[in-house]
Parts: structure tokens; sequence; C-alpha cells
């Protein structure tokens, strides 16, 4: 073939659409507020030097983002614009529609997928913003819980650097307001795929930085992971509501007593742990070695030194997951790379800072029984020898010094991203990072109020029916609303939501009332019943939500998914199975988004109605979230209620499984506890 060659393509495949059946677009038009830190704590082994940053800013958070939660499960024929590298070794196609995911990483020579190809699009609720889905490699920045671009576009561009062909991928992160770019080269006589990520902070302020690179691969019998050292902080499985975490040594971890951990099929349960590469010498790498010898190969500059294995796990929820996710039979772990010890761990980048690094993937051959020998720490040593025969450290370096000294090239834009980085711009308040653009023609209808208040001065009016459009959250946005004339429901609402989101009810209760003055509106009233829900007044909060869905908009379904449920809390139950019963008359039961399934089931148990929960039960429910055990625990309470108290023992002895269409459970056993804990 000659040259590695850069060109257009197009991904045909089944998918399902981020949009549902009657809804209006694929986002929630309602602001998702931001929630407090995760509790986290480490076991008796875990290091007093990993304390550092350790549960920090890992709240979920959304804003200003909205979330991708309009989809379903049936699956059509999609088409994705990609962009194909290619060379006589591999080829790679990337989706900038998706984030960027490179969604297939091949090999040529061999024939052979060295990532896990998702056959389809299937959307779960995985991601910060709801929408995610399975496979390829992954490009995660902003905080704990998949990138909020995973299902947007981002920019793509073209360009040539010293006879190189380079793509670049980039984008504006709002919730840190940070710039990132991704770029990938693929040189003529070469497996490698090298990939330059460079972030860089704007701004006079330090601030958390958080990135993992998430690579799937196909998991087969006997496949083995790797890394640089053994050492490694695990999660300690359980449903508790802290996340604790804890040392130990490869290959045998105390949550895994008697199996070897390298070996991610011997896993019982969904699992996950992080190896600590900042203890050992030389460049960090991760490898997945086959029974065959072939072998995934990831290496990197620093600092993305640490690396994790995440692992399905051969339970029945596992296993569950991995078929909800793409087809009946498609397996795959995920050897994944990052700044922080663990992802409860964030980085820093300082005030005005960029930081950057050079990542590599590729595919190589060894002997087997030099990879599956029993002392894991020798089988290790190898693998990393024979990772670096074909990717040799220097190269690495090398492909960093030139990627800093192309870093001010512009791309000829082949994909188009947001249009929030042309706003920045405009705003001039961010120095654009050279080599970055971000024209006016990205600006498009979610971006269009909020460029018409920096060109006028004043926040164009928009029908309450028709939504409360984009947010913008930071104070650069707050001074511009602040400043713009007094008319209309929306600068109001807007001022409320960034005041609520800071974490200033006071102020956003007063701004939405006065929203509801200028013209009454259900979105106001929607936050104002979060307001009064905050503060444990759940019969006030369904009065604004009763209030919502008698105005104009408030037919919008995501009234109803937090209505109904909130009356169940408020102990209304009366209340709720009349408006769900609204609902069901103008849309059948397998179509209800999550909430009003979860909402119908408890419902029906409370009742004893048995027919109706054998439907729910029979259900697949689109949009179920990790965690969410809902109707996995009313089958079991039903089934156990049910059988006859002779035989109560023998269930708690050998556990109930509920159908496989509701059981998502990760972990069944029983909640580990340390024996004791560091502050």
């Amino acid at each position: 073939m000659g040259a590695s060659l850069i060109r257009l393509g197009r991904l045909l495949l089944k998918g399902s659409p981020l949009e549902g059946r009657g809804a209006a677009g694929a986002e929630n038009p309602q602001p998702f507020f931001r929630g407090p830190d995760l509790s986290v704590r480490g076991g008796p082994g875990f290091p007093k030097d990993k304390y550092r940053n350790f549960g920090r800013e890992t709240g979920f958070r959304a804003l200003p983002y909205t979330m991708q939660d309009r989809y379903t499960r049936e699956l059509t024929d999609m088409e994705f614009p990609s962009i194909v590298m290619e060379n006589d070794f591999l080829r790679a196609e990337c989706i900038p529609a998706l984030g960027g995911r490179l969604w297939s990483l091949f090999d040529k020579r061999r024939n052979r997928d060295i990532v896990y190809r998702n056959p389809v699009f299937r959307p779960a609720n995985l991601a910060i913003r709801d929408a995610w889905f399975s496979g390829g490699i992954e490009w995660n920045i902003g905080r704990l819980g998949h990138s909020v671009h995973t299902c947007a576009p981002v920019f793509a561009g073209v360009f040539t650097a010293e006879k190189e062909e380079v793509l670049r991928l980039w984008e504006f992160e709002r919730q840190t307001g940070l710039f990132w770019r991704i770029e990938c080269t693929l040189p003529e006589d070469s497996g490698v795929l090298f990939v330059y990520t460079r972030i860089s902070n704007p701004d006079q302020t330090a601030k958390p930085l958080y990135w993992w690179t998430n690579a799937a691969v196909p998991q087969r019998p006997g496949v083995r992971v790797f890394s640089a050292g053994e050492e490694v902080i695990y999660l300690v499985p359980g449903a508790g509501t802290v996340k604790t975490m804890d040392y130990g040594r490869l290959p045998y971890l105390p949550v895994m007593p008697g199996r070897d951990a390298s070996y991610p099929e011997l896993s019982p349960y969904a699992n996950e742990y992080f190896f600590q590469n900042d203890r050992v010498c030389g460049l960090p790498w991760e490898s997945a070695v086959y029974a065959d010898g072939y072998a995934y190969g990831e290496m990197a500059t620093a600092p993305l030194v640490y690396r994790k294995l995440f692992c399905w796990g051969k339970g029945r929820g596992g296993r569950r997951w991995q078929d909800f996710l793409s087809l009946p039979g498609g397996e795959y772990l995920e050897v994944q790379a990052g700044l922080a010890p663990t992802q409860l761990h964030s980085a820093d980048i300082a005030a005005g800072e960029t930081v950057d690094w050079v990542q590599a993937f590729t595919a190589f051959q060894m002997e087997p029984e030099r990879a599956f020998q029993s002392d894991y720490r020798a089988a290790s040593r190898n693998v990393g020898e024979a990772l670096a025969l074909h990717l040799e450290p220097a190269s690495l370096e090398a492909a960093l010094k030139r990627a800093r000294a192309r870093c001010g090239a512009e791309a000829a834009i082949l994909s188009m991203g947001s249009g929030w980085g042309a706003l920045e711009r405009r705003l001039g308040s961010r120095q654009i990072p050279a080599g970055l653009s971000f024209p006016d023609e990205s600006v498009g209808r979610a971006e269009a109020p909020w460029a018409e208040l920096i060109g006028t001065g004043a926040f164009p009016p928009r029908p309450v029916e028709a939504g409360p459009g984009s947010f913008a959250v930071d104070a650069a946005w707050e001074a511009l609303l602040a400043a713009a004339p007094g008319r209309g429901w929306l600068g109001p609402y807007h001022l409320g939501v960034i005041a609520f989101e800071r974490g200033d009810a006071g102020k956003a209760a007063a701004c939405w009332e006065e929203s509801l003055k200028r013209e009454e509106n259900p979105w106001a009233c929607r936050n104002l019943a979060l307001a009064a829900a905050a503060e444990g007044k759940l019969r006030a909060a369904a009065a604004y939500y009763k209030r919502a869905l008698a105005l104009p908009g408030g037919e919008d379904r995501s009234f109803a998914e937090e209505y109904i449920p909130l009356l169940l809390d408020a102990g209304m139950e009366d209340e709720a199975a009349a408006e769900l019963a609204e609902r069901v008359r103008s849309c059948p039961l397998d179509a209800l988004p999550l909430p009003l399934i979860d909402a119908a089931a408890r419902i029906a148990f409370s009742r004893g109605d048995d027919a109706l929960l054998d439907r729910i039960f029979s259900l697949e429910p689109a949009h179920i979230r990790e965690g969410n055990t809902t109707l996995a625990d009313i089958w079991i309470e039903r089934e156990t209620r049910r059988s006859p108290r002779s035989r109560r023992s023998a269930l708690l002895a050998e556990p109930l499984l509920p159908p496989l269409t509701i059981d998502f459970r990760m972990y069944t056993g029983p909640d580990p506890e340390p024996s004791d804990s560091r502050p």
C-alpha cells in the first residue's frame, strides 16, 4: 500500500438511535444538578501516600450538558461517517460523532481485531449523561463516569507535518474549562498506532484533572492481563454506600481467594483493580495475552502512568450486561490508562499549564509458555520484554517530541464538533490554544441563544412550550445574563439554574419564582420541586410537579418520570397509581421509561398484582443503571414471601435467581468489610 492513508469512510451497522418513541429529541430538556462526592475509604492495607486527592471530584455532575436518555432497545439500520487510517499493517476507524471513539483497530497481517469491535451501536445508561456504548478505545476527560463527549460530536481534521499525516480530534470541555486534543499517526512501515494527547488549562486557577483511556479488548478463554508493576489498588466489592479500596500484589488478591486475579475469566463478579506503575522504572505499559500468544500491547510516556483492568466476571449479572450492551455472546474486558492512582482519585493541572503524553497501541506475538507460567512476576517480565522488542520505548519519546513541535499547525476540518469553543473565542476570556480551530460555522441551534447574548447583550425570548434550551453555568455567562434586560421568563430561569448548581438554593428559588411571575412555565416549577424535595418537603414538591404538568410544555415525559416516583416516596400511592394509569393509556408498558417501570413494579408489588409484575419482569429495561436493582429486589422479595416458611431458610442458603431480563446485579455475595480503615 505504501504510505499510510487517512480517508473518509462510513460505518454501517444496526443500532438504537438516541431518540425514543414519541420523543422530541435525544436529550432530556431538564437540568440535572450536581451531587456530593462519593464516600470513600481505604482498607487496612491502603498506602498512606495514596490518600492525596482520594475521593475528590467523584460526585455526579452533568451541567452544563443535558442528559442523553431518549433511546430504546429497538435496532435499526444506522450510518456513521468515519475516518479511516490505514497502512500495510493496521486499519483504524474513528467515529467523530461518538466522541472520536476508535471503533476498531484491525491487525491486517494476522486478520484479527486488536480491540473489541461491537457489531451494534447499543446505548445504555452507564455514562455521565446516560448514553454509553461498549467497544473500541474511548477517550475520557472531565470526571468519573465516562466522558460527556461519549455520544456527542467532536471536531476532527487532518494535516501533514514532516511528511506525516496526522488525524486530530479536539473539543472544549465545558465542565472543567479545559481544551483537549488527540492526534493519531500511523507511520508507513509500522504496526503501531501512536496517539498524542494534549490538555490545556487556559485559566489562572489550578484545577482537578481526570483522564482515562479505556480500551476494550476481546475476552477469550485463558486471556491473561499484565502491566509494568504487580502492586494494585483494588475495589472491595459490595453494595454498600461507601466505596472501599485496598492494596494487594498480583496474582492473588484477598477479594479473590485462591484464584489468580490476572485471569479475568476467573473473577466471580464484575471486578476492577489499578496497577500502581508509579512504583516501577521505565515507561508504563499494559498487555492482554491470549492462549495462542497473540497479545494486545499498549505503552505511554509520563504522566499517563497508571493502568486498570476491568472485567465483567463470570457472574450472571456481568454476563447479562455484556449481552445487553451488544449481541449475545460478545465478551470483552477493558484495559485502561490514567493520570491518577484510581478512578476515585483526581490528578492536577496548574494554572495556565499544558499536560501531554504519547500512547501507543499495537499487537504482537510471543511464546505462550513465557506468559502463562505460574510465576506471575516472571511472566510479566517476559511480556514486558516481548512488548519492548515490538514497541521500542524510544519511539514514544521521539513521537512526543514530534507532536510538541507540530502542535501549532491547524487541521483541515473534516467533521464539526460543538459551537461552544467558538463562543469561548467570542467571549475572549480564555485564550484558545494554538492549532485548535473553532469556526463560527460550528455554532448551531443549541448555542445560538448564547451567541445572541454575547452579540446583543440580550437573551432572546423563547416560547414556554419550547423548553429552556441549552445551559451555561460558569461565572462569565452568569455575569452576561445578570446584565441582560429584565424581560421574559427565561433569563431568571437560567440564573436560577446557575445558582442552584453552585449550591445557592435560596437565590435559585428566588430566580425561579421571578421566572413564574413573568410567565407561568413548567420548567421553573420542576426546579422548585427539586429544591423542596432537597429540604425533605415532598408534598410541596409534588404540588409543584402537579402545577407543571398542567402547563404548556408539561407534557414532556421528563416531568412524569420524576413526579410519579416522588409521589411514591411521599406515601401518595393512590395519586401515583392514577398518574401512572394515565401514562399507560397513551404509551405501551414496554415503552415507558425506566423510572415509571420501576414505579409500576413498586405499586403492583404493594397491591399484590402478580399479573402486572410478571409482565414487568418480562420486559427488557432500556435504561437500567449500574447499581439499580429495584426490579430484581422486588422479584426476590415477592418470591420469598410466596414461599412457605419451611422453605425460606433453604431459599436464604441458595439465593433466588430473578429472570435474566432484569438481573443486572454485578455482585451478589456478602459485603466484605475491612477490619479497620484510615481517615
